[in-house]
Formats: C-alpha cells, structure tokens, sequence
C-alpha cells in the first residue's frame, strides 16, 4: 500500500509527488528555495512532470 496525503500542501517533506520520477514534496522545495518561480523551472531543476506517466502510477490517479 503506497501512503500519501489527499491535499499535498499538507503533505509531510518526504512525500512521493511526482511517482514517475521519484520527485518527492522537499525536492521542488528545495528548488523554489534555489530560485524557480514556475513550473518549468521546477521540472527543469528536479525532473518533475517530465516523464508523463503520472496519471498511470500515481495512487493520486493525477
């Protein structure tokens, strides 16, 4: 069974958010905390979103 946080801003740091990458809630804090203002910076810096698998692998269905 795979944990995760219905609302992900209340999620804890470790979470998975990003099941296809592995990308978890502290990695794209960390990047908004090294200057990326957009959503393309986040995935730029931390390979969020960028394998396009989410929807299939995420327990979020999203």
């Amino acid at each position: 069974m795979i944990f995760y946080t219905k609302d992900i801003r209340l999620a804890p740091d470790f979470e998975t958010v990003c099941y296809c990458s592995s990308v978890t809630k502290a990695d794209i804090l960390r990047a908004k905390q090294k200057g990326a203002t957009s959503l393309a910076d986040i995935k730029k810096m931390t390979g969020a979103c960028t394998q396009g698998q989410c929807r299939q692998v995420s327990p979020r269905g999203r």
